[in-house]
């Protein structure tokens, strides 16, 4: 990756690394799904950049930030792929992240 200009600042201590099925950084994985929750989490940040709440379905299958950046090109490109709505309180409320405090997320040393 790093011959690629990826991955620049990471290393065994700030990611996890796998060779095969095995993980090579010290201690393992935090979850067994860890890699899924990365995905998901990556997916969620992409599609942020869309410029608001994606009232809508995303699955992604082997996808990742490249494939994602497409996804959103391809739907801006074409303006009856998409619509912009004003979200009412009722609709608001219902979506993630609403209520959530920082106090709310645990500290990770």
């Amino acid at each position: 990756m790093r011959a690629n200009g990826l991955a620049l600042g990471g290393n065994l201590e700030n990611a996890v690394v796998f060779e095969g099925d095995q993980v090579l950084s010290p201690g393992g994985l935090r979850y067994g799904d860890e890699p899924v929750r990365h995905k998901m989490l990556d997916a969620m940040g992409d599609l942020a950049l869309a410029g608001g709440p994606i009232l809508g379905r995303y699955t992604g299958i082997r996808a990742g930030h490249a494939l994602t950046n497409r996804l959103l090109r391809a739907m801006f490109a074409r303006p009856q792929a998409f619509r912009m709505v004003d979200c009412g309180a009722q609709t608001g409320c219902k979506l993630p992240g609403v209520g959530v405090r920082r106090s709310d997320i645990p500290a990770f040393s």
